[in-house]
């Protein structure tokens, strides 16, 4: 049978075990969630790579059909436009 102060002593040896595994555990948990920060970095980057690039092309799809409608009607973009800043200098007002 082991006596109390082996005991004391299997405990602290098994605390400190417990301890640096608790410590190196924590260590990789670290290491991971920084792996996980920088993966996640780069997919919102790319992500905002595509999405400022499918929103430039769209605007300047909206502005090339803007330009060519106002040069086949110029009357109508002229009185839309007059009534759309009619309708703001209202809504100002107030």
């Amino acid at each position: 049978m082991a006596t109390t102060a082996e005991k004391a002593s299997n405990r602290s040896t098994g605390t400190r075990g417990g301890t640096e595994n608790l410590e190196s555990d924590i260590q990789r948990l670290r290491d991971d969630i920084a792996k996980l920060t920088e993966d996640m970095r780069k997919m919102g980057n790319r992500s905002l790579s595509r999405a400022r690039q499918a929103a430039t092309e769209s605007a300047e799809e909206w502005q090339s059909e803007i330009t060519e409608t106002v040069r086949e009607k110029p009357f109508t973009a002229l009185a839309v436009a007059a009534g759309v800043g009619w309708l703001l200098a209202m809504m100002m007002r107030r």
